[in-house]
């Protein structure tokens, strides 16, 4: 390292020691540069409490230290690449144990707490988390931010009773509640579900939570690639107890694929006995769904989150079919939500520097989103891939709104610089 570069490193140095010095050597770890996502980092912080976060980022904020934040690491491909971050800030360490009140239906959930390790905490309690996105490390909090969605619940934001923030500034704050009914700050809590912690920090949540269903089943059938067969899937999708339905290429499916067809329903019914015997009573008759194993539904949940490449389209349902036809035109292997109009397809790539690949693969994307009037976004690509590109599509008719918002709470930008939509 040069003179120079000493010279401009010094400050972060600085700011590094003091964090140690008031947080503890045992909360934050200096090392090597190293680089996660392109940015130089030359300290990871653990912050184990709210306090220690607001802290933190109180320093970071008098330092001038832009923060890498992280939740389990398992959405970091899926959004643009962070500028000017020097620090990593993991937000893993927040867990304190859930505090489930079953009567209400709802749970105080930390923001480091591993979602498969709160599906355990509510076994027996008659409910459930209304969370499933892809990723064994999934943590709560970066479920949040990043607004991960799986195959059987809708937006979480819906799920989002109340928050605890800590800002850039190191202020605490709280949004919403416990219950519907207190709705002080409920909008705002919603603000930042999707917000990739560009506006602040979750230390923890209020969710309110489903119950558990009577009964489940999994069935699947075999459909062809046609646009009779994409309508069968809608309606399939749309029958009451259905709490997951996905359309997959037997591909994606790999060995769970029961059989052969170029394509798959997988349906999950969920709900009283009675209405989950009759509708997989209907499909077998409609469509000659079969039963299967639960973990099916599970293979559709991996196949969510894997690839190189990945792309999602977002539209009306009736207009899917048209985007997944030039997606697969292009190369693309499918899955779908279709009752919920989300379509991911995964491209093939020669290597993290195939610009080809990825040039081909985001123009099918674009011209799809455009042709079924909705929109795209990259999912997953390796960082090459994503320099230069914007990730959350085009440009936002709403960016000016969203870079006010912006510089309301985190005006110095620190906190995931570059991450959000149009490099906020």
């Amino acid at each position: 390292m040069s003179a120079g570069e000493a010279r401009r490193d010094e400050p972060v140095a600085n700011g590094i020691a003091r964090l140690a010095e008031g947080l503890g050597r045992e909360q934050v770890f200096a090392h090597e540069p190293r680089s996660v996502e392109g940015a130089r980092l030359e300290a990871t912080l653990r912050p184990a409490s709210g306090e220690a976060l607001a802290e933190a980022l109180r320093v970071l904020g008098e330092e001038a230290l832009p923060a890498l934040v992280r939740g389990g690491g398992s959405r970091l491909a899926c959004a643009n690449a962070p500028c000017r971050a020097r620090v990593l800030l993991e937000t893993g360490a927040l867990a304190f144990p859930p505090e489930i009140d079953a009567e209400e239906g709802v749970a105080r959930v930390a923001a480091g707490s591993r979602l498969a390790s709160l599906r355990e905490a509510l076994a027996g309690t008659g409910l459930e988390l209304p969370l499933d996105p892809p990723g064994r490390d999934a943590t709560l909090g970066g479920a949040l931010a990043a607004a991960a969605v799986g195959p059987r619940f809708d937006q979480p934001r819906d799920a989002v009773l109340g928050l605890g923030v800590a800002l850039a500034s190191g202020e605490r704050i709280r949004c919403g509640g416990r219950v519907v009914k207190n709705v002080t700050g409920y909008d705002l809590a919603k603000l930042f579900v999707g917000s990739f912690g560009t506006l602040g920090v979750i230390e923890w949540a209020w969710l309110r939570l489903r119950p558990a269903p009577e009964a489940t089943r999994v069935c699947v059938a075999p459909l062809g690639l046609d646009a009779e067969h994409d309508a069968a899937a809608l309606a399939a999708a749309r029958r009451p107890s259905v709490r997951a339905a996905a359309l997959v290429d037997a591909k994606l499916l790999a060995e769970a694929a029961p059989g052969e067809a170029p394509r798959w329903l997988v349906v999950e019914l969920a709900g009283d006995a009675g209405a989950v015997a009759a509708d997989a009573e209907a499909l077998a008759h409609d469509h000659g769904a079969l039963h299967a194993e639960a973990s099916v539904l599970e293979r559709v949940r991996e196949a969510q989150g894997e690839g190189a490449l990945r792309v999602r389209v977002a539209a009306l349902p009736t207009r899917l079919p048209a985007a997944a036809l030039l997606l697969r035109e292009a190369g693309g292997e499918l899955l779908a939500y279709p009752a919920r109009g989300l379509l991911w397809a995964r491209f093939p790539l020669e290597g993290p520097s195939d610009e080809r690949g990825v040039d081909r693969a985001l123009r099918a994307a674009t011209a799809a989103a455009a042709d079924a009037s909705g929109a795209r976004r990259i999912e997953e690509a390796p960082l090459p891939a994503r320099a230069g590109r914007e990730v959350f599509g085009g440009a936002s008719s709403a960016l000016a709104l969203e870079r006010a918002v912006k510089r309301q709470f985190d005006p110095a930008g620190l906190l995931n610089p570059g991450r959000f939509v149009g490099g906020l």
